[in-house]
């Protein structure tokens, strides 16, 4: 996965208590929820796939961290621009209904539902397109983008790379609260014709907070039980939804954000000796992600009373990826392609996209996150309390409870290259 010239590029970085997640197309010009649609569980599938084909390619020495709200949010407003082939591809790895009129209005209630005011909760939503007043976005393309995605379109004069960049960095610093001031460079803009951009701003705080003065450096240990390195490991013992999942071979457990409880942090972790591959292979195959969900909620109400002994090391992860290799295997080729893209529904010029890059950071600490029923599924009297002390790798997912939609997602798995949070 290694780095070159950026065409496609996806930054999500935070600080205390903040995540932020900014993706940017940068192409090159070159020769309802009723019936079937349940965009949900289309947007979840597409992160599981995501999810597993970067943790592959990213191997055990690298953590990882996504968010595939925002890569299927920009990836749906391609199709949109999208023709033949390259339509057909992008439908399909993304879950999309053939019918745009159910799936721009189904997207639109999600949106307005995950961005819904929520305690000790801030989710906030930012997309817009720069152009090059040479190349205009077509006016239909334009408007579709605006009413359902809320893409907003600003011409921009990429004949000075200078000035473009200073617009971009200025529009990204004001969408992420001057989190990203200095974005791009007049290098990365030089050759561009487009510039999407697709902003996601979380903020969360624990709904049962970490005391600081209990966490303490325990051993971090591989696949195979053997330690690697050390970690801050915060503690604390509460009513967290628990359970351990025998068809997925791991324990999972659900910490809440806030006092309504609205978004959570879902983390998974293996049975000793079982890969984190594995449990990614068992999650793709279960009929949905958000059963996950409802055997937690399930445990929850057999075992309110009881309590868990929770062990969650405190991290940082910086994830620098180019993601189209990842893309390329869950289905995602031709709009990758010189020769086979086809995107002439929103430009009267042949586009292709040359290159995909994400950058990632998250923050997990003592006070919240810094970001920027299951087949199978065995409850288990809790008597003594369990003990979930996530010491070697495992899988984290931030979710939205109403909707059930996976924003965030990422494994960690070496602490070596886990930073202070």
């Amino acid at each position: 996965m290694n780095r070159i010239t950026s065409v496609f590029r996806f930054p999500i970085k935070a600080s205390i208590w903040n995540f932020t997640c900014t993706f940017m197309i940068l192409s090159l010009l070159t020769s309802t929820y009723s019936q079937s649609i349940d965009i949900e569980e289309s947007l979840n599938s597409f992160g599981i796939s995501l999810l597993g084909e970067t943790v592959h390619q990213a191997g055990d020495l690298l953590n990882v961290a996504l968010s595939p709200f925002t890569i299927w949010t920009l990836m749906t407003v391609i199709s949109e621009g999208s023709r033949e082939n390259t339509a057909r591809q992008l439908e399909s790895t993304l879950g999309l209904p053939s019918n745009k009129n159910m799936l721009r209005n189904a997207f639109q209630r999600l949106s307005d539902m995950l961005q819904l005011k929520s305690d000790g909760v801030t989710l906030e939503i930012d997309n817009a397109i720069f152009t090059n007043d040479d190349f205009p976005v077509k006016r239909p393309f334009q408007d579709i983008s605006k009413q359902y995605y809320g893409v907003t379109t600003s011409p921009t004069d990429f004949k000075n790379p200078a000035q473009a960049a200073s617009v971009i960095n200025k529009y990204v610093a004001r969408a992420t609260r001057n989190r990203i001031k200095a974005f791009v460079n007049a290098g990365d803009v030089a050759y561009a014709q487009v510039f999407m951009t697709s902003i996601l701003y979380f903020k969360g705080l624990w709904n049962m907070p970490f005391n600081r003065s209990a966490t303490r450096r325990e051993s971090f240990y591989d696949e195979k039980n053997n330690k690697i390195g050390d970690v801050e490991m915060m503690y604390q013992i509460g009513t967290f939804a628990y359970s351990r999942m025998e068809n997925l071979n791991s324990h999972a457990v659900e910490l809440p954000y806030g006092g309504d409880r609205k978004m959570s942090m879902i983390v998974i972790l293996p049975f000793k000796g079982v890969s984190i591959a594995g449990v990614l292979n068992s999650i793709s195959k279960m009929t949905t992600f958000s059963s996950i969900l409802t055997t937690l909620e399930n445990s929850f109400r057999r075992f309110s009373d009881e309590k868990v002994h929770l062990y969650l090391p405190r991290f940082r992860v910086d994830s620098d990826f180019n993601m189209n290799i990842v893309l390329n295997k869950i289905g995602i080729k031709d709009v990758f392609d010189y020769d086979r893209a086809n995107l002439l529904n929103m430009f009267d010029q042949q586009l292709y996209l040359s290159r995909l890059i994400q950058k990632a950071q998250i923050e997990v600490d003592e006070e919240g996150t810094i970001a920027t029923s299951a087949a199978g599924a065995s409850f288990e009297n809790k008597s003594p309390p369990p003990r979930f002390r996530a010491n070697r790798p495992f899988l984290y997912f931030i979710v939205d409870k109403p909707t059930r939609t996976m924003i965030y997602a990422g494994k960690i798995s070496n602490p070596n290259t886990i930073k202070n949070a």
